[in-house]
């Protein structure tokens, strides 16, 4: 019974436990969290439509979308390469008009389009895609008929527009969640940088 505890004992002290943990008490990582979460703001600032003004605050300019860590290493692979993706058609353009709007302009090839966040409440947006533009810009112009195209250019706008959840963790990172489907984290690209020419 003795060796059973002793075991167990080493087991728990061999767990890795969250760094964080150890180096921050609990009220400074739930400030991290409201900040991060709610933005820094009071429960009342938070549902009187508050949230956008540092979400937004300078915004404009070229973002790019990390793919986040790779299976077998744990590695981010995107992110090493973000200079390089700045410079090419996979860099999008953000601005904002008005703490309760962001949009999302692409710079494609070709055809482009743009996306309108529009505040619900909260850290709550509306996702708007304007559809022709973006059935232009992949491929699934009106020059496409039939039962397959029309059911594509559905599945496609229902994947373009929702409600989404808009999070601002630092100045050069973006974060964008939705109910189904992996978060989409957009990086700052450097001062200068621009995406190739369409």
């Amino acid at each position: 019974m003795h060796l059973r505890a002793a075991a167990l004992l080493l087991t728990i002290l061999a767990t890795p436990m969250p760094a964080i943990a150890a180096d921050a008490s609990i009220a400074d990582q739930a400030q991290a969290a409201y900040s991060m979460y709610a933005g820094g703001l009071s429960q009342q600032d938070f549902a009187t439509a508050r949230y956008g003004k540092a979400l937004f605050a300078n915004i404009a300019g070229n973002w790019v979308r990390l793919n986040g860590p790779d299976n077998a290493s744990g590695v981010e692979t995107y992110g090493a390469d973000t200079t390089k993706f700045c410079q090419t058609g996979a860099a999008v353009t953000l601005s904002s008009s008005s703490p309760l709007t962001l949009t999302l302009k692409t710079n494609l090839k070709g055809a482009n389009f743009s996306q309108q966040y529009t505040l619900v409440a909260g850290s709550t947006f509306s996702e708007y895609t304007e559809p022709s533009a973006y059935f232009g810009a992949v491929g699934l112009g009106p020059e496409k008929t039939g039962d397959q195209a029309d059911q594509q250019r559905a599945v496609l706008l229902s994947l373009a527009n929702g409600i989404v959840q808009i999070y601002r963790p630092s100045a050069d990172i973006l974060v964008l969640t939705r109910d189904s489907g992996y978060p989409i984290v957009l990086a700052r690209c450097p001062a200068g940088l621009m995406p190739a020419a369409n």
